[in-house]
């Protein structure tokens, strides 16, 4: 996972953010001064006009997940995280914070000051606490922490949130633009971005086979180069590629493992079904020449990483070697 870059290392605003492929590039960072600080104090009225357009563009990045967008700036895993903090007095930090996910129509509006957990100075006083308690923030997830939950949905629902993120600021806390109120927009996710495969050659499936410790042949020779053959302990098994995508490439979308089981007697009553029920990967069945069949799909489709299709192979190896053993 890449490193958070702030948009003025990359010489980016955070309009050509979002306008670009914004879910490929998170997490991304960003922080500045939002309110630049006065002798003079202000009312609030006029420090909400001083940093409306900047609140609200930043605001709109980190709690609206418009439809229309979904896997270009945002995927089910990304989230968002903005801060407005100030020091009103040497050691003592102050902040309002949103944490935003996608599909939810709602954020989290937090509260809090570092003089909760260290108190010191004015800050500490209940008043405050309860002045929270009286805007509708209840202690959250951690206990300095004052919170509620926010319906937004919309640009109107984005601008009510800007005025009462500046409101518990400065009729809560006292900010009064004497001080430099700065900000944090963290837009980050869950996911981590690596190479995948979301259609693969027989070639090289054999090679990461062989890495894997397993035997792999291709029969190339024998006009099925899809077909890779291969072995756990003494138990052969095949591996089929199908769903060639595009056509004419050799590349598939899906993998059949397959190994055939032999009895000199015949197979033994219930046994397949035996295997239905107790191992969730495969299915076993009888084919047309009686022999017990064992099969596992592997699907590339929107993509699986080597670590993914490793696991897949591990599986199968453990798998077979624990009904095979069950023979014995």
């Amino acid at each position: 996972m890449r490193t958070p870059a702030s948009l003025a290392e990359k010489g980016r605003t955070l309009k050509d953010w979002l306008g670009g492929h914004g879910a490929q590039e998170r997490p991304f960072e960003d922080s500045g001064t939002l309110i630049k600080p006065k002798r003079s104090p202000r009312k609030r009225s006029a420090l909400f006009a001083a940093c409306e357009t900047t609140l609200l563009a930043h605001l709109k990045a980190a709690c609206l997940w418009p439809a229309d967008e979904r896997n270009r700036t945002w995927r089910i895993g990304d989230y968002s995280l903005y801060v407005l903090e100030f020091t009103p007095e040497p050691g003592v930090e102050v902040y309002v914070q949103t944490w935003s996910e996608p599909d939810e129509q709602r954020v989290t509006f937090q509260a809090s000051s570092t003089a909760w957990i260290q108190p010191r100075g004015g800050y500490e006083h209940a008043e405050k606490r309860e002045m929270l308690r009286d805007y509708g923030l209840e202690v959250g997830g951690q206990p300095h922490h004052y919170e509620k939950v926010i319906d937004v949905s919309t640009a109107r629902d984005v601008r009510a949130l800007a005025r009462e993120a500046i409101a518990v600021l400065c009729r809560l806390f006292g900010y009064d633009g004497r001080q430099p109120l700065t900000y944090r927009l963290h837009l980050g996710t869950r996911l981590r971005a690596d190479a995948v495969f979301d259609a693969i050659c027989a070639r090289d499936l054999a090679k990461l086979m062989r890495r894997w410790r397993f035997d792999a042949r291709i029969d190339e020779n024998g006009g099925k180069p899809n077909l890779i053959t291969s072995a756990v302990g003494e138990q052969p098994f095949l591996v089929a590629l199908v769903g060639e995508r595009p056509e004419g490439l050799n590349e598939y979308g899906v993998m059949a493992l397959r190994a055939f089981l032999r009895f000199t007697d015949g197979i033994p009553d219930g046994f397949a079904n035996s295997i239905n029920q107790d191992f969730l990967t495969v299915k076993a069945g009888v084919d047309a020449d009686g022999d017990l069949i064992v099969q596992m799909p592997v699907l590339l489709h929107g993509g699986l990483t080597e670590a993914n299709l490793e696991m897949s192979f591990q599986i199968w190896k453990q798998t077979l070697e624990e009904i095979v053993k069950g023979l014995e």
